[in-house]
C-alpha cells in the first residue's frame, strides 16, 4: 500500500512542475493563482484508492494536501525553490530537485506527467505536441500528450473543468474538482 500510496501523490506531484512558456491557448482566462479542492480516485491493474484533494497552485510554489475519505492527512507535497518535498505520516520525508527525480528515487521510475497542471484546467502544456478534440461548446473533451489521455467529463459555470479522467495503460486517475478557488 506505500508503494501504491507514493505513486498515488507523485504522479498529483509530477504535474506541480513549473509550467513551459508557450504560445497561447483560447481558453478562458483565469487567474495564474488558484485552488482546487475536490475528491480524486486512483486506480492501477493492482490497486485503487480514493480520497480528498486540495491544491494550491501559485507560479513559483504549489501545495498538494490528500486526505482520506474521513479527512485524515496522507500526504503534503510541496514545490518551491528548493524543489519538491513529499511528506506522509511515519515516514521520513523526501526531497528531490524536481518531480521527475521524486518519482525517480520513491518509485524506481519517471512519471512523465508535468502536463498535470495545465490539464486540470482544461489546457494542453504548451510547448509540447498535443491532439485535441473539442466538444460542440468549444471546451475540450479529450486530449492526448505526453503518452497521457485525458476525457472531460463535466465543466463548471465558468468553463473550469469539473470532472476528468487522466489515463494511460495501467494507471486511472478521476478528479473532481468540487470548488475553483482565485488567489
Amino acid at each position: 500500500m506505500g508503494r501504491f500510496l507514493a505513486l498515488v501523490l507523485l504522479v498529483v506531484v509530477a504535474g506541480c512542475a513549473t509550467p513551459i512558456a508557450g504560445p497561447p491557448v483560447a481558453t478562458p482566462s483565469w487567474p495564474a493563482n488558484w485552488t482546487l479542492q475536490g475528491r480524486i480516485g486512483i486506480q492501477t491493474d493492482e490497486q485503487s484508492m480514493s480520497g480528498n484533494i486540495r491544491w494550491r497552485h501559485h507560479a513559483e510554489t504549489d501545495e498538494v494536501l490528500m486526505t482520506s475519505p474521513l479527512g485524515q492527512g496522507v500526504a503534503r507535497i510541496v514545490r518551491d525553490a528548493d524543489g519538491v518535498l513529499l511528506e506522509m505520516p511515519n515516514r521520513p520525508p523526501l526531497r528531490a530537485p524536481d518531480a521527475e527525480s521524486l518519482t525517480r528515487d520513491a518509485l524506481g521510475y519517471e512519471l512523465p506527467v508535468a502536463g498535470l497542471v495545465w490539464w486540470v484546467q482544461g489546457r494542453p502544456a504548451p510547448g509540447r505536441a498535443a491532439e485535441v478534440r473539442h466538444a460542440t461548446a468549444g471546451q475540450l473533451s479529450r486530449l492526448r500528450q505526453d503518452g497521457w489521455v485525458i476525457d472531460y467529463l463535466q465543466y463548471t459555470a465558468d468553463a473550469r473543468p469539473r470532472k476528468l479522467v487522466v489515463a494511460r495503460e495501467g494507471l486511472e486517475i478521476r478528479l473532481v474538482a468540487d470548488s475553483w478557488t482565485a488567489e
